[in-house]
């Protein structure tokens, strides 16, 4: 037989809804992908990046994501990749947010409509 959920744990799905709404509403830039910093070596056979790993050049931003069914992949500068680095964690926490609302959508619905014993 189905659990019974209380009015109260329905009040509280709901207010959880409405918060996640609020959250998503302050939520302004978002992007997918994974944002690396790396220090490369040149190609000049003579420049000290080739055997001294602390003079290597640097640092450079390099941010992947999928577009479509194939990784794209491009370098940014220090600015846009900080803009990045804030936007690849709002769409982790979007996508945070939406798996909590639908587990609380689940929960009402069960609420509204029990399931068949």
């Amino acid at each position: 037989m189905a659990k019974k959920i209380s009015a109260r744990r329905i009040d509280a799905a709901r207010q959880r809804i409405d918060q996640i709404r609020a959250n998503l509403g302050r939520i302004d830039l978002l992007c997918s992908g994974t944002l690396s910093e790396r220090m490369m070596k040149c190609g000049k056979p003579l420049c000290r990046c080739q055997t001294d790993p602390a003079a290597r050049h640097g640092p450079y931003y390099e941010w992947r994501h999928m577009r479509g069914s194939k990784i794209a992949q491009r370098y940014v500068t220090a600015k846009q990749a900080q803009v990045l680095r804030q936007a690849i964690d709002n769409y982790r926490l979007v996508k945070r947010l939406l798996r909590t609302w639908e587990e609380e959508t689940e929960r009402l619905i069960d609420a509204d409509y029990p399931p068949k014993p």
